[in-house]
């Protein structure tokens, strides 16, 4: 009986593979929200008991995969063939209308909001001019060589500068740096759990959600570079290096099922996920009846997750030009889609801690999304102010974690670091600083007052922490800073 009850985690096992690579450009920036095959979602009255629906269809057809999430009233179904997706729908129709709100195709949901491909695009014998500082007009990059380093510490930390923004430097290390008492659920591709900055930290196996894929090891990159800006404690040390992380796998080898995203933030929340990071996205149409269903089991999802006081962090997204997430009707001209209306989500929805990327000059990332329903802005990096003239500049990037057991970049190597660390520009990794924020803020606020804060806390103190801007229009209250709200738990407890 193919029923899958998302309610409840599932025990996994682990293994160890390589079969994706930094290098491929068609890996690395996936775009796509095409339908994924016989899968279908049906969203019914919320309160209704669905174990008769699940019954009639696999009555029907044994075969017949169906997710079951009681949670949200939904049922997630994938056929063998066409001929069964007929039938079901027709079952579910005619017999069910009443109870019936919304049904539709499922769309598959990118990951490619990491930039890392421009540089890796070059043989490694053009590498040879990137020392030192200097640009021209034959070199296209610019890396910074650290000379007679005295230890590997320095060599790694002197590229941190994303952090050190959001830290004041470290400062908010000594405040608070987590413990694993409070939890991040990273709903991505797993996490490299043989990474030495972060297998300390990865307290729970988690859940693969995927259909025939049982563990949780990171196989394309995504997951462990979003877990590095949260908790890395090593060579690299994130925003919240004492804190626990779990992985909430999503994406395998390619894109991912919005379906299993959905669930994700249902099983994170009941598993009492204190924070749930959401690097990625996809744009739905309000107009289009097929994406209703998906747009409602998102809200219905992160209403769950709120009641359960699960904070939710999602990335704004990314674009060759950023977009304006505001309105749904700009929105859908500037991708293309004169006369509709259409939403990014699950970052820019209700019920969700929206966030923009910044560069090192503190403004918005020219391929970051932006609008007034983005909550606040972290740094995701970007090429450098010279990038338009093709001058790339690997300083203006951020620097991450990355699967040991994958290819490094020439970049990487040259840069003189072990394999497992990569430069990276995203929005994915914007929002992983500010949940990592939002986890220290959660443990402090649990020390000084004997209690987790609700979700409407941890956003007022992000929100009056955060460094002003003027740019409230286009990231919220301004950009995340660790150190300034933790300061204001301490105020309180003082």
């Amino acid at each position: 009986m193919n029923v899958r009850l998302k309610a409840k985690p599932l025990l996994v096992t682990l293994s160890l593979g390589t079969i994706f690579s930094i290098s491929n450009p068609s890996n690395v920036v996936a775009e796509s929200s095409d339908e994924l095959d016989l899968e279908r979602i049906y969203l019914f009255q919320e309160g209704e008991s669905l174990d008769g629906v699940v019954e009639d269809i696999l009555e029907m057809n044994a075969s017949t995969t169906v997710d079951l999430i009681d949670e949200i009233s939904t049922i997630m179904v994938k056929s063998p063939t066409e001929t069964d997706e007929a039938a079901i729908e027709e079952l579910i129709q005619n017999k069910y209308s009443t109870v019936l709100e919304e049904s539709g195709s499922v769309q598959s949901i990118d990951y490619g909001d990491i930039q890392p491909t421009i540089l890796n695009s070059f043989p490694s014998s053009d590498l040879s001019q990137f020392n030192g500082l200097e640009k021209n007009a034959s070199s296209m990059f610019s890396i910074q060589t650290i000379e007679e380093e005295d230890d590997d510490e320095s060599l790694y930390k002197s590229w941190l500068w994303d952090i050190d923004l959001v830290t004041n430097n470290g400062a908010s290390y000594e405040i608070e740096s987590g413990s694993h008492d409070v939890k991040v659920g990273i709903v991505d591709s797993g996490i490299d759990f043989n990474h030495p900055d972060l297998k300390d930290n990865i307290i729970s196996p988690g859940v693969s959600l995927i259909d025939g894929i049982t563990d949780t090891q990171d196989y394309m990159g995504h997951g462990t570079m979003v877990a590095g800006s949260i908790a890395a404690n090593g060579n690299l040390k994130g925003i919240a290096p004492n804190i626990g992380i779990v992985p909430y796998k999503v994406f395998h080898t390619g894109n991912a099922s919005t379906s299993d995203v959905i669930e994700a933030i249902v099983v994170a929340a009941n598993d009492d996920m204190d924070v749930i990071n959401l690097s990625l996205g996809v744009y739905k149409s309000l107009k289009d009846k097929e994406e209703k269903a998906e747009f409602k089991a998102y809200n219905r999802a992160l209403k769950h997750a709120k009641k359960k006081n699960s904070f939710v962090v999602a990335s704004s997204g990314t674009e060759l030009v950023g977009l304006d997430l505001s309105n749904a009707k700009k929105l859908a001209e500037a991708r293309g889609f004169p006369g509709d209306k259409q939403l990014h989500m699950p970052g820019g929805l209700d019920d969700v801690y929206t966030v923009a990327a910044t560069n090192k000059e503190n403004i918005l990332s020219d391929y970051s999304n932006y609008g007034k329903n983005v909550s606040v802005g972290a740094p995701g990096g970007d090429y450098g102010p010279l990038a338009d003239q093709g001058l790339y500049d690997v300083r203006h990037m951020t620097l991450t974690t990355y699967p040991t057991n994958l290819p490094q970049s020439e970049i990487s190597e040259y840069a003189g670091f072990d394999p497992g660390y990569e430069f990276m520009i995203g929005t994915s990794l914007a929002a992983p600083k500010v949940s990592a924020t939002a986890a220290v803020v959660i443990a402090k606020y649990k020390e000084v007052h004997g209690k987790n804060p609700s979700v409407k806390e941890i956003t007022k103190i992000l929100d009056k922490g955060a460094t002003k801007t003027d740019s409230k229009k286009r990231f919220g209250s301004g950009i995340i800073n660790a150190y300034d709200s933790l300061e204001l738990i301490e105020k309180k407890k003082k």
